[in-house]
């Protein structure tokens, strides 16, 4: 039997709300993207340009944990919406890197302004040493869980082709 304050439950107790937390935010940025013209995932992807500088689709794929197709479609709608301008990786000939049009730079300023005055408005009583501590656990989860998704994937064996399970008689 597990005590009260048993670490490994606590920490699961932890990691349990993290689904209803990402949901919740997800709802939320929903109606604070109404009549600006970019779903959740484009604000997603205008966050870690505004934040990082010019990427690289790949890059950026990585550094959202998204697949490359579905970063690559959003990218390029934002390419469409003005958001994002595209240009030849002067390092890369093949390669190309994404920035922010100054359009873009500007909406997501102003998307990210309301998503800090909620904060403020919210959790504004959370003091610094308890947001150090939740970063610094939340850290450790989520690199424990990539690491995890790694193994999984590596260590995952391919299905088989239906040629491949046929038996050849001997």
């Amino acid at each position: 039997m597990q005590s009260r304050f048993d670490k490994q439950d606590r920490l699961y107790q932890a990691v349990r709300l993290i689904r209803p937390i990402h949901l919740n935010i997800q709802r939320t940025l929903e109606v604070q993207l109404a009549g600006t013209g970019i779903s959740v995932a484009q604000r997603d992807v205008m966050e870690v340009l505004y934040t990082s500088g010019p990427l690289t689709v790949p890059t950026a794929t990585r550094m959202l944990g998204m697949k490359r197709q579905f970063v690559q479609r959003t990218m390029s709608d934002l390419i469409v919406l003005g958001m994002v301008e595209r240009r030849r990786d002067s390092r890369h000939s093949r390669a190309y890197i994404c920035r922010l049009t100054d359009k873009g730079s500007r909406l997501f300023q102003t998307v990210h302004e309301r998503e800090m005055a909620l904060l403020r408005q919210r959790l504004g009583d959370i003091n610094i040493t308890e947001i150090v501590v939740a970063l610094r656990v939340l850290a450790r989860v989520a690199g424990a869980y990539e690491a995890a998704a790694a193994d999984t994937i590596n260590t995952t064996p391919m299905p088989q082709s239906a040629a491949a399970k046929e038996v050849v008689p001997a």
